[in-house]
């Protein structure tokens, strides 16, 4: 299959992945079903992509939370015969998810959990998923028979998932939403960007868009990969070669050519002691190492130390890193 080919096929499959995940919300109109039906009948292709994308559904156990014909989760082989129905006929299974999402019930109880700056706290939940809370982040948990819906509000969670085909697990962080039934991820929470690092199984990344007149982009994250996600969309899915993003569970800082200012960020979440650069040379150094965050003073010690840097206190909770005098 040549390149351009793949990046349709890819195309084609994020436009199934969104239909689906438009269908199951609430959001899906009648408008919806009509351009859902035009857009398989236009492509052989797109039927493809669908059929895949359900076999994944498959895979993660989520299909049997869709009233999909059976022959639409079988193998391979036997899945022409539910395509050989009308487009319209397939639209019309998808939009019975809408009627068929549970509906009702008791309002389900939400838990909040929150760490101060410097702390971190293993969490057992109710479904014995066990969260990982790191430093200065705020977490809140809602469970019901149908469904586990947490919302990371600040900072950084790392996610042990208990296996559990009739009750998806989510986070929503920023603007992304994160589905998974049984691993392992980790998300970090800025201002401006969420991170998702996933260790473990499989997750589906999905935009949280508001907007009726765009399906929100999902990808799918395996084992050592992750992606950012932002205001503009999600970024490319990139390869995890070590364990940078999930050293904090150990409670290491694992640093590879680490400049100054982006270690020092780093130690800033752990501690309320500001660090300073004396000027731009000592702001461009860098280091590599395996640092302990709950004792950042002895990091920044032991980096003066071997860049032959000068730490000199501005006030109680500032430092100043300067060039050592010859």
């Amino acid at each position: 299959m040549d390149q351009s080919r793949i990046e349709n096929y890819d195309e084609h499959c994020d436009k199934a992945l969104g239909w689906i995940a438009r269908f199951r919300s609430e959001q899906a109109t009648a408008s919806d079903r009509e351009a859902f039906a035009l857009w398989l009948a236009k492509d052989p292709g797109h039927q493809r992509a669908m059929d895949a994308m359900l076999e994944l559904w498959g895979d993660l156990g989520v299909v049997s939370e869709l009233p999909f014909p059976d022959s639409a989760i079988q193998p391979a082989a036997n899945q022409s015969r539910w395509w050989a129905g009308s487009a319209v006929a397939a639209a019309a299974c998808l939009v019975a998810t809408v009627v068929l999402w549970p509906q009702g019930g008791d309002a389900p109880e939400t838990q909040q959990f929150q760490t101060a700056l410097g702390e971190q706290r293993v969490i057992e939940l109710d479904d014995a998923s066990t969260l990982f809370l790191n430093t200065n982040s705020l977490i809140t948990v809602s469970f019901d028979e149908e469904q586990r819906q947490l919302q990371l509000l600040e900072g950084e969670a790392y996610f042990e998932v208990t296996p559990d085909a009739d009750r998806p697990f989510s986070v929503d962080a920023g603007d992304a939403r994160v589905t998974v039934l049984g691993t392992a991820f980790n998300i970090e929470r800025t201002e401006e960007t969420t991170e998702i690092t996933v260790t473990e199984g499989v997750v589906r990344v999905s935009e949280l868009l508001n907007s009726g007149s765009q399906l929100p982009r999902t990808r799918i994250l395996r084992a050592n990969q992750r992606l950012e996600a932002s205001a503009e969309g999600l970024g490319q899915t990139q390869s995890v070669a070590d364990e940078r993003n999930t050293a904090w569970r150990r409670g290491e800082l694992l640093a590879y050519g680490m400049t100054l200012p982006e270690l020092a960020s780093e130690l800033e979440r752990y501690s309320d002691t500001r660090i300073l650069f004396g000027d731009a040379e000592v702001a461009a150094l860098s280091v590599s190492g395996v640092f302990r965050l709950d004792d950042p003073e002895a990091t920044i010690a032991a980096v003066a130390l071997s860049l032959d840097l000068d730490i000199t206190p501005v006030d109680d909770n500032t430092v100043l890193l300067l060039k050592a005098p010859r």
